[in-house]
């Protein structure tokens, strides 16, 4: 392990992946994250983290890919949504790290294409979670369109954590290094949970 590039970067990832499997912020579904470490260089999760390995991966498991997607370090496979990471971290220097995940709270927003709105001072001033339009899972045209989303918010993105819904499916977050996308994460996911249950109180 010794001779992997970028280790502390790896093993935080590592954690990461744990705590959003751990702390229901993705499922079995799926869910992958990516990490700008230099220029043209990012490192990425592996497919299938979820579904196969219910997010329990190690500092090896993580691929080293440049901005063409070549795979330049590691043995696992290239998630299909590489491409909706490396578009981001190659457009924004701002941003250092974007997450996809399906968080337990946020689904009921995705499933149903609604905007999660803010309702806590953790999301104050990064604007609500808007929604794309469908588009299938895993192909070009969703990278596309959250990256467009992404253009769209540019003023804001470049200064702050924000996320997208991807109807159906999921959300992306970004930050400027992974704790920040992380915290965002978790951020979103207390404003749905807190959203869905007002009426509750």
């Amino acid at each position: 392990m010794s001779n992997l590039s970028y280790i502390e970067t790896r093993e935080e990832m590592a954690i990461v992946a744990k705590n959003m499997w751990d702390r229901r912020l993705t499922n079995a579904a799926g869910g992958n994250f990516a990490v700008k470490v230099d220029e043209n260089r990012i490192l990425i999760s592996p497919s299938l983290m979820s579904e196969c390995f219910h997010c329990n991966i190690q500092p090896k498991d993580m691929l080293l890919i440049d901005y063409d997607l070549n795979l330049l370090e590691g043995n696992g496979k290239l998630s299909r949504e590489g491409l909706m990471h490396m578009l981001i971290l190659k457009n924004f220097k701002e941003i250092g790290c974007t997450i996809h995940a399906h968080p337990f709270y946020c689904m009921p927003f995705v499933s149903q294409a609604k905007p999660i709105p803010n309702v806590t001072e953790a999301t104050l001033g990064r604007g609500y979670v808007g929604c794309i339009e469908y588009t299938k899972a895993y192909t070009p045209e969703l990278s596309q369109n959250v990256y467009n989303y992404f253009e769209k918010n540019r003023a804001l993105a470049e200064k702050k954590p924000i996320g997208v819904i991807l109807p159906l499916h999921g959300v992306v977050v970004s930050g400027p290094n992974i704790y920040m996308a992380y915290s965002m994460l978790e951020r979103i996911e207390t404003d749905a949970f807190c959203t869905i249950t007002k009426d509750c109180i």
